[in-house]
């Protein structure tokens, strides 16, 4: 397994409780009231086969985890998760043990500033409602993971075009490693919440790096996994078992004890737990005891076609155009003045608007003269009498209203035939343009075609030059080492032949001081013969014979 450090935030999760059983949460509970007869009839019909309650989450501040956020050397967790779950048929009190925003905010001291509330729900509404709000803490410093803080990882923002089939086959390759998963709502439409716990560090760190970031399938590559660190989850309940013994719950599929140490367990939107592997058999998309659905389905949100706002919506009764009000971006008036529709109703209050009037449409009687209320009266003729008038008044709105619909998508259609001249012009004027352009197109196409043929040439004629280059290089330089060769013969030779001059020079010095004594010689020879001294006798002195080192030397000179 790959441990390479990767740099995180280190975040903290607090979990609040909705204190106001009342308070709306969009998508966290049931809409029908309890009175409802349909509710009623299905609890009589549950009555004795599983005990209503109310689950109550209540967050508390631990002191240990409170010191390791203050100190900052103690940087080892990256999310930490505190939940509480309180059987409790009351919610009072909440309010007195549920610490308040005084201790969140000297246990949020080290951090920037409070961040986003995620809201989430768990449970049957039929039968046990889990809501409140998770607080998400990010700390400021960035550290290097080298290790699993915990077993435990939380998928956030799971979208709802999953189920649990699809989520399981998401993770198979981890089940073997996959102690108990368990599916809780997140309050925002559309999406929910996915707690695992691992067999091991080690194996929540892999499927950490594995799939944090990927995408669930590749039809929605939008849609990306989100885990975070989670460093505890605490459950307690009204009775615990004896000390050191956990009673194991049976899987309401197999009838098997569910062993989170053997086997994985998922636990799904209504807090039913089952094996993995058996709810993977199981076909339908809802919980195979209570019927539930497992995971949040789609819902539909009405937006403002314009700048798909969610509030102050307001429905045209002749066209169906969806709106916002005049507070918000006053889109639904603006559709008003384009095409003359008066009438629009509130989504969600079902009031009607009238535009022309600047008022609602009440069923009220009015005096003409004053505009008071008045008492209707309920005789039947005038009842008739009445219901035929708004009939004919209906009639005649009706009919005035349709007259000014068609007027109004005539002049549109007038406005559409207008808008496709000028657009068939501009694509008239665009062809011949195209034309040109391929024209264009296909002589620079031939002159690239030669510009190719003449770089082909070029190309050819430069590698011949260029092996031309390379082989003088080689000759030159092969000259070059001839050139150093030859130039030392000549210094060799021209030594030695100043050395042979100077004693050619010498020796030729030698013979004509030798000539220039014989020549001597002789002419004295002739000039005796001619004298008067012919036929004397001469007595020489005998010549003193030559020194040895001269003649060594001479020998050296030669």
């Amino acid at each position: 397994m790959d441990l390479n450090p990767e740099n995180i935030s280190l975040c903290v999760i607090k979990i609040e409780t909705d204190l106001d059983p009342s308070a709306d949460s969009e998508g966290a509970v049931s809409a029908e009231h309890p009175t409802n007869p349909r509710v009623l009839k299905e609890r009589e019909r549950d009555r004795g086969l599983r005990q209503s309650r109310e689950i109550i989450i209540e967050t508390y501040t631990n002191q240990r985890w409170k010191r390791e956020l203050s100190e900052p050397r103690q940087q080892e967790m990256n999310w930490v998760a505190a939940v509480q779950h309180v059987n409790s048929p009351s919610a009072g009190s909440s309010r007195e043990i549920t610490p308040r925003s005084g201790d969140d905010g000297q246990a949020g001291a080290s951090t920037s500033n409070f961040p986003q509330e995620i809201g989430y729900f768990s449970g049957n509404p039929i039968v046990e409602v889990t809501k409140g709000l998770i607080h998400l803490y990010k700390k400021n410093e960035r550290k290097a993971i080298k290790e699993a803080p915990s077993n435990q990882l939380c998928l956030l923002a799971v979208p709802a075009t999953l189920n649990c089939h699809d989520l399981l086959n998401f993770i198979a390759p981890c089940h073997a490693e996959i102690k108990h998963i368990q599916i809780v709502r997140d309050g925002s439409p559309n999406q929910f919440m996915v707690l695992l716990e691992f067999r091991s560090n080690e194996s929540a760190l892999e499927f950490y790096k594995s799939y944090n970031g990927s995408t669930y399938n590749s039809l929605e590559p939008d849609s990306l996994c989100h885990a975070v660190w989670v460093s505890e989850v605490e459950r307690s309940e009204n009775g615990a078992p004896p000390m050191g013994h956990t009673e194991l719950p049976t899987c309401p599929v197999c009838l098997e004890r569910m062993d989170e140490s053997v086997d994985g367990v998922l636990t799904i939107l209504c807090n039913h737990a089952f094996h993995a592997s058996c709810l993977m058999k199981w076909g339908d998309s809802t919980c195979p005891v209570c019927r539930h659905v497992q995971t949040p389905g789609l819902v539909e949100d009405s937006v403002c076609m314009e700048c798909e706002g969610t509030d102050s919506l307001w429905i045209c009764l002749i066209c169906g155009h969806v709106g916002c009000g005049r507070y918000q971006g006053g889109h639904a008036a603006a559709h008003y003045r384009a095409t003359n529709h008066t009438f629009a109703m509130q989504l969600g209050t079902s009031s009607v608007w009238d535009y022309a009037g600047d008022n609602f449409v009440h069923r009220l009687f009015q005096n003409k003269s004053d505009g008071k209320l008045v008492a209707s009266q309920t005789e039947k003729d005038e009842r008739e009498e009445k219901i035929d008038s708004m009939q004919m008044e209906f009639t005649y709105l009706l009919t005035s209203q349709l007259d000014t619909q068609r007027k109004y998508y005539e002049e549109r259609m007038e406005r559409l035939e207008q808008e496709w001249q000028n657009h068939k012009a501009t694509a008239n004027e665009a062809k011949t343009e195209v034309t040109e352009l391929q024209q264009l197109q296909q002589t620079m196409q031939k002159e690239k075609v030669n510009l190719e043929r003449k770089l082909a040439q070029h190309t050819a004629k430069l590698k011949d030059v260029q092996k031309q280059l390379n082989e003088e290089r080689e000759l030159s330089k092969a000259l070059q080492t001839n050139q150093s060769s030859w130039h030392g013969k000549y210094k060799l030779l021209e030594q030695q032949y100043n050395e042979f001059k100077q004693t050619h020079d010498a020796e030729v010095t030698d013979l004509k001081e030798q000539l220039r004594d014989i020549m001597f010689f002789l002419d004295n020879q002739q000039k005796m013969a001619n004298s008067e001294l012919a036929g004397a006798s001469i007595t020489g002195i005998g010549e003193k014979e030559p020194d040895p080192n001269t003649r060594r030397g001479n020998r050296r000179k030669k």
